[in-house]
Order: structure tokens, then sequence, then C-alpha cells
């Protein structure tokens, strides 16, 4: 998209700020995640790096993200999903309490969004091992782990924008 993707402007904001909206009701505390520093962006929250400097994608992010929490579970979120369902971490809170398994990831129609899910902290060291050996798929390291989905509806709801032509898509609709 030529730029930093959480400031691409959808619908007159940040495409962060959608998805900071949509989650802010949701957790306790947010933070963003980027595998460098983005002093541009104007939203009021704690920022966190990667802490591996090559980019090793979201994997990466997720292993700052929890060594930075202090509770059980983080909820994550890529900053280019500005439809995340309002109560996807209700959902997976609830999914979470009938099940051991330490990811939850919402689905629709069995396709994974695993990128929108709910991680233990109890995963790190199993993450850093996994990152060690050179993995870095995010749907096989929750294979790898083991993972329980909650059911979703709306597809839109998951969509990523990905290109400029997503974003006149999506502005139309």
């Amino acid at each position: 998209m030529g730029q930093f993707k959480a400031s691409v402007n959808f619908l007159g904001q940040p495409l962060i700020n959608h998805v900071f909206e949509r989650l802010k009701n949701q957790v306790d505390n947010i933070f963003i995640n980027s595998n460098k520093l983005i002093p541009s962006l104007h939203v009021e929250t704690k920022m966190i790096e990667d802490e591996i400097s090559s980019y090793l994608g979201p994997l990466a992010g997720l292993q700052a993200g929890l060594r930075q929490i202090d509770c059980q579970w983080l909820q994550i979120a890529p900053c280019d999903t500005p439809f995340i369902p309002l109560d996807l971490t209700e959902k997976l809170i609830s999914t979470s309490n009938n099940t051991d398994k330490p990811i939850i990831v919402p689905s629709v129609n069995d396709r994974l969004h695993p990128t929108l899910g709910l991680i233990h902290q109890s995963i790190l060291p199993l993450l850093d091992q996994f990152l060690d050996s050179g993995k870095r798929g995010f749907i096989q390291f929750i294979k790898h782990v083991g993972y329980s989905s909650t059911p979703f509806a709306d597809e839109k709801s998951f969509t990523n924008i990905n290109s400029h032509d997503d974003l006149k898509k999506y502005e139309q609709n």
C-alpha cells in the first residue's frame, strides 16, 4: 500500500483507529505493537516494538505482547481489520472457560482467524522455542500448541484491508 498500513486513511481516520475503537470496550488495556516504533501514530496508548530486530511477522508481535502483559490472556488484532466484532473478546473468553486449550481463535465457516485470537500467557516459552527454530507460520504455531475455535457468522467482521482496491471496496459498502 506504499505506507505504514496502520496509518492508512479509511473512512476518514487511520485504520488503527478503527481497530482501537472496536476493542477499547472489550479489554482492560490496549497497546500497539510494531516491528518498529511509529512516532506519527496518534493513538493514545502504549507502543511496543518487536524484540527481534529482523521482521518475523505476527508471531514476533505476539511474543512482544506476551512479555508485556500482567494478566493471563492477551487479545490480539491486526491493524488492518476495521470491522472486528464488538463481542469478539467476550465470545472468545466464553470458549476459554470451556476448554483447556491456551489459544482461542475465531472462525467463520471453518476458516480460522488466528491473528484475532485470545492467547494465554503460558504459551510464551513454546513461542520462544518456535521462533528460535526458525518457524514463522501462525497456523502452524497454533496447531503445534493446541487451540479451540469460536464460531462467528459474519465474514466481513474479519476482513483485512490489504490493498487500495480493498479500501475502495469497503469504503463504498
